[in-house]
Formats: C-alpha cells, structure tokens, sequence
C-alpha cells in the first residue's frame, strides 16, 4: 500500500535525523564542556541516539528484506547490499582518522594505532585499543561493529527459507548474549552485549507494523513521547545495563513516531526527515571531524570558549551541513562505485 509504505518511511527517516543530530548535539556539548570546564552540560544522556539508531536499523533490515525472505540466495543478496550500504564511506572516514593520526597525534585522545587494531577497524571487528577499550581507529565506529554483527546474524536466519526465519533471529540474539556473559572482556563479550537486543525490539516492531501498521494519533502520539521520558528519568540511573535504561524508552519514542506520527506533523516534517535521514549515516561518522575543525576555527576567535552554547548550536548546524554534503560529494558516489564492479560482465 503506498500510503502505508510512505508514512512508514517519514517516520523512519525523522527517527535517522532524530537520533543522529541528538549524538550530534551530545558531543558538541563535550567539546564545549572540554574547552571550557565552566560549561555546564545538558543533564541528559544523548548518546541514546545510537539506541534509537539500532531499533531503527532492526526494523528497516525486516521492511527492507521483506522480498527476499523465502527466496534462493537472500542471504548473499543481503550481505551484498548491506556491504555496498555501510563499508564504502566507514572506510573513507576510518581512512580520515588514520591520516589526522598521523599528522596531529597530540590533538587526540588516543593516537595509537597498531596495525591490528586497523585490520580489525576495516573488518568490523571488535579489537582492543591501548587502554583496553574496544573501539575502533574511528572510535564512534563501535557501533558499527555491532551493525554488521547484526546483519550476520540476519543473514544466518534468511538461510531458513520459511517463516521461522525470526526465530532463528532471535534465537541467534539470544545465543550471543549468553556467550557474551560467560567471556567477558573479549570479542565475544562485546558481540554479546545486550545492546544487541535492540535490533530485535526493531525487527519485532517491524513485524508487528506489517500485521497493523497503526494509526494516525495525536493522543497516543503525546502519550508515547511522554511515557518514553518518563521512562527514561525512571530508567536512566540503572548502569551496567544499557538495554533497559536506555533501550525501552528508545523502544516507546519509536513506536510512538512509527505507529502514530499525526499527518500534519508528517507534513510538516517531511522535508526535515527526508534530508537530515538520508543524510544520516554520513552526519554521524563525519561529525568528530567537523567538530574538530570548528574547534580550533572558534579558539581562535574565543579561546575561552566564553560563549559555550552559541557554540554548540552552530557547531551541530555546522555538522548537519557538512553531513549532508558528505552525502551528495562522497556517500553517494562511493555507493554506485562500489556497486560498479557487480553490474560488469565477468
């Protein structure tokens, strides 16, 4: 149905610009607070972006592989498309950090770089860096590790030609966390965060929006927004355990955008969503780039960093630009030529 399809992806899309400009906006926030330790942050934790990123990316992996479920070969087609999707502009930006790292280790916080830890970066997979920490050369990349953990995962499923593919979904979940529990501080240990389970919330979402897409609500609309903050105020200090302080009111935000967004706020944020959305990817992985620059372009025209919160807006306006350039000059182009080779003759 057009317009089923369409609602969905105006949600879809303001949940993208939502959550990255939050991140966005968070890390602005750090810089100031970095340049000036008068600054007082916003008490509120903005990297649950990256929460209602993964819920997201849950739900698209469903909608969007709805063709293939069933079909010869949907697992490698997945694989394929997802690759195409993700690795081109992660190894351009992780290619970035590489370059900056060798050129101004000291304005880092963490120059170090062994060649493990850069095979691991450009192969998805969780290595510790010299402080023990498992992130990657491009640090916020962690995030995509547990992407493409997901998506093997999701693909692993697609091999059951039949409907019993979610099962194997979270079966596979599942299994991951309870290995992740029982070796922790390893790879294992990181895959098997339950953070993971918030791309099932998503492919759950997903499969309940193919029975009953919902309906347009303004009240239900409202109540979701305002339960997901309650949720979070009341969930928040829980630590240790991200998928539940973080996880369910992120679960409550989007399910209040994708089963209930009131047509005129659609409307009126079709434009927004569809730009910053689509941009989204590019917005996140280029942003510690363009908050550095800006950094040292306003010290020196503030070097006290006098007027913290002027910076952080314009730096988050800066980044929302910069991303959606990103996007047209580098995102786009990577994409069609990473596919080029697929279309040729063999």
């Amino acid at each position: 149905m057009p317009g089923k399809s369409s609602g969905s992806l105006v949600s879809i899309q303001l949940l993208r610009a939502i959550a990255a400009i939050v991140v966005v906006f968070g890390h602005a926030q750090t810089e100031a607070f970095q340049a000036n330790g008068a600054f007082s942050p916003t008490r509120f934790d903005f990297g649950i972006g990256v929460d209602v990123f993964f819920i997201v990316s849950g739900f698209v992996m469903v909608i969007s592989s709805a063709k293939l479920i069933g079909t010869a070969g949907a697992a490698g087609t997945f694989i394929r498309k997802r690759l195409w999707r993700v690795v081109p502009l992660y190894w351009f930006y992780t290619c970035g950090m590489l370059l900056a790292i060798a050129i101004f280790p000291s304005a880092l916080n963490n120059a170090a770089a062994s060649l493990p830890m850069v095979i691991s970066s450009f192969l998805f997979l969780p290595f510790p860096n010299a402080n023990g920490e498992y992130l990657p050369v491009l640090a916020l990349g962690w995030t995509l590790n547990y992407e493409m953990f997901f998506y093997a995962l999701f693909a692993i499923a697609l091999l059951r030609r039949n409907a019993r593919w979610l099962e194997v979904v979270w079966l596979l979940i599942m299994a991951a966390m309870i290995l992740g529990a029982a070796l922790p501080g390893t790879a294992f240990g990181f895959w098997g965060n339950p953070i993971i389970a918030e791309f099932l919330i998503g492919v759950l979402l997903a499969k309940l929006w193919q029975h009953s897409p919902g309906q347009r609500s303004a009240a239900m609309f409202a109540l979701c927004l305002l339960t997901a903050a309650v949720l979070y105020v009341v969930l928040s200090p829980i630590e240790g355990l991200r998928l539940v302080s973080h996880g369910i009111p992120s679960a409550v935000f989007s399910v209040g955008l994708i089963f209930f967004l009131p047509l005129r706020l659609e409307q009126v944020g079709e434009g927004f969503a569809r730009v910053v959305g689509d941009s989204s990817y590019s917005l996140y992985l280029s942003h510690p780039f363009v908050l550095a620059i800006l950094r040292m372009v306003w010290g020196k025209f503030d070097p006290d960093f006098a007027q913290p919160w002027t910076y952080v807006l314009v730096a988050t306006a800066a980044c929302v630009v910069a991303g959606y350039a990103s996007y047209i000059l580098i995102e786009k182009p990577a994409i069609r030529l990473a596919r080029r080779p697929a279309a040729l003759p063999a």
